[in-house]
């Protein structure tokens, strides 16, 4: 979770939210105002749980919390309302980002615990003081971790603070946060995103053997500079190989990478993370190379699958995310199996297979057929692919392309792109696609998810999709997606969360 100075609140907020075919039937969004990144994301008793950065006033107020979903199946949702919210002095000015370690068997009743971690944000002195004085990097500011429990992932136990501002080595700037915790070798290990003093981006490495008592271990840095900070550390560890997760800001834009505000990707590492106090910059691989993505949490489920949840969105201020006043900003990924390429070493993310659930009738993509799909809700698969030119276009105003080894998304229409560019990615062969289409949410699958794109899109307010390609495969089938939230949406948002001026019609976005 970043730290900024205040925002600017002069963007008027929507209270009443007219039906729009940009909302989304598949992707989990807040139910109204600001979200970003996804948190304590965990399998808990056979339960899915995602919690995420809730800001629901904004932007009259910025004051983050966690906002909660639930799933059996990480298709169809609860909405668990807010069940963290600034409360003690060490969180006063935000319940920030975090992780959620679910410890076995240790529950009241002899099931497990979810034990949270986060961090408190503070800004100190007081608020009121003028903030000029502070360049919020080496003053202005303070991060506490604190950690909560909960035995059925709804409740939970008195906030504790277990690490302090003053307790962080003295290489550290303000910035420390984003806490990470899982076990291994029967100890707890917690990994925090943080800038240097000399402003560089890090990774703190701690120990601990009860969760509340935590020794510092090392620092985990790049070779050279990349970076100035890095947030939301992650891990995944696949088959006895463990890759470092990162979100490194102040990274220059190249010609066909970087071109976010703010990057994510992962290191793959050449020894434990246990072992590491240095990685190879130059190993960096995107995670997503679309506009709207960052921040992504890795957990592994109680099937042993690693799963990857990311922000689709971004605060880059050069595009928009609520083009139409929709009352809702930005949203989630879908849940995405992790998978290591064994050729390569390198790591794929594709959709949860539970998602196939919402396909209804197949239907086949004829190259130079238009295709209408009847909702804007869909899921595009070409596979075996043979051509070395081709598009595959959206409604004739957002396109996919492949032409002399680039893959490239390009906005036809600058109307839709609000704000975005094309973009795209040097790609040696084109073997497969796969597009998820959700309202305002295109997310891309190449080459079995070795490289993947999720961007937002703003077209023109109709009933059906219309899809055409000129990619030659050898199987290429569009399949309509049933809408899995809008009831969800619609009724199942906590009366106390009900923002002052709500209307009705504010649930129906």
């Amino acid at each position: 979770m970043c730290h900024r100075t205040p925002r600017d609140r002069t963007r008027k907020r929507s209270t009443v939210m007219p039906k729009s075919t940009w909302s989304v039937g598949f992707h989990l969004r807040s139910p109204r105002a600001w979200l970003n990144d996804p948190n304590g994301c965990c399998q808990f008793r056979g339960v899915y749980h995602i919690f995420y950065q809730y800001d629901h006033g904004w932007p009259e107020v910025d004051q983050k919390g966690w906002g909660a979903f639930s799933s059996n199946d990480l298709v169809h949702w609860s909405y668990d309302g807010v069940p963290l919210e600034p409360s003690i002095p060490e969180d006063r000015h935000g319940v920030f980002s975090g992780t959620t370690y679910v410890e076995k068997g240790t529950a009241s009743d002899g099931g497990d615990k979810m034990r949270v971690f986060y961090t408190g944000n503070v800004i100190s002195p007081d608020p009121d003081h003028n903030e000029k004085d502070f360049d919020f990097v080496y003053d202005g500011r303070q991060a506490n971790e604190i950690t909560v429990e909960s035995e059925d992932g709804r409740r939970f136990t008195e906030k504790r603070v277990v690490i302090r501002a003053e307790d962080y080595p003295e290489i550290c700037s303000t910035h420390v946060r984003d806490p990470k915790v899982w076990e291994q070798g029967g100890s707890l290990h917690m990994l925090l995103g943080a800038r240097h003093i000399d402003s560089h981006g890090m990774v703190l490495l701690y120990d601990s053997q009860d969760g509340y008592d935590w020794t510092f271990r090392r620092s985990i840095s790049p070779r050279y500079f990349f970076g100035y900070v890095w947030e939301c550390p992650n891990i995944v560890q696949i088959d006895g190989h463990d890759y470092l997760s990162i979100n490194p800001q102040g990274l220059p834009s190249l010609y066909d990478r970087w071109q976010n505000m703010w990057q994510s990707g992962y290191i793959p590492l050449a020894e434990s993370i246990l072992e590491t106090s240095e990685v190879d910059e130059r190993d960096f691989m995107e995670w997503d190379h679309g506009h709207d993505f960052y921040a992504p949490q890795t957990f592994q489920d109680e099937q042993g699958r690693w799963i990857l949840v990311g922000w689709l969105g971004t605060f880059d201020r050069n595009y928009s995310a609520e083009p139409d006043e929709l009352g809702w900003w930005h949203c989630l990924t879908v849940p995405r199996v992790v998978t290591r390429d064994e050729e390569t070493g390198l790591l794929r993310q594709n959709p949860v297979p539970e998602l196939r659930q919402l396909r209804q009738t197949q239907q086949v993509l004829r190259e130079h057929e238009p295709l209408e799909v009847e909702g804007r809700l869909a899921d595009i698969s070409l596979e075996h692919i043979s051509s070395v030119v081709g598009t595959l276009t959206l409604d004739d105003t957002f396109q996919i392309s492949y032409v002399q080894g680039r893959l490239a998304i390009n906005y036809l229409n600058k109307e839709t792109a609000a704000g975005r560019a094309d973009r795209f990615i040097r790609l040696q062969r084109l073997s497969s696609l796969r597009v998820l289409v959700d309202g305002s949410v295109v997310e891309i699958y190449a080459n079995g998810g070795t490289e993947v794109f999720s961007s937002r899109w703003f077209p023109a307010q109709r009933p059906s999709l219309t899809i055409e390609t000129s990619l030659e495969a050898e199987r290429s089938f569009v399949y309509p997606l049933s809408d899995a939230m809008t009831e969800m949406y619609a009724t199942a948002i906590a009366p106390d969360l009900r923002l002052p001026g709500w209307n009705k019609a504010d649930d129906q976005a």
